[in-house]
């Protein structure tokens, strides 16, 4: 995977499949090389990480993992970004 050629809705696409898998929701999650890459990317590309996070909140579903956005966001810069 190539994140630089992703769209901002695949990127959200696939923080939602990584978030899922974090949390044990239902769902697949991302390989860890397309983890890697994926949080590599966003973490040194401010602007795909804006626009990725944008459309991923448009994308919540009406579900109790998803209520506090703050808590999601923590989860994308700290949990998935910076390891």
């Amino acid at each position: 995977m190539r994140p630089a050629d992703l769209t901002p809705t695949e990127m959200a696409e696939l923080l939602d499949a990584a978030y899922r898998d974090d949390r044990g929701l239902e769902g697949e999650g991302l390989e860890p090389e397309d983890r890697q890459a994926l949080a590599a990317y966003l973490g040194s590309h401010e602007d795909a990480r804006a626009a990725a996070w944008e459309v991923w909140q448009e994308l919540f579903p009406d579900e109790p993992e998803y209520a506090v956005s703050a808590d999601i966001e923590y989860w994308l810069d700290v949990e998935f970004i910076e390891p």
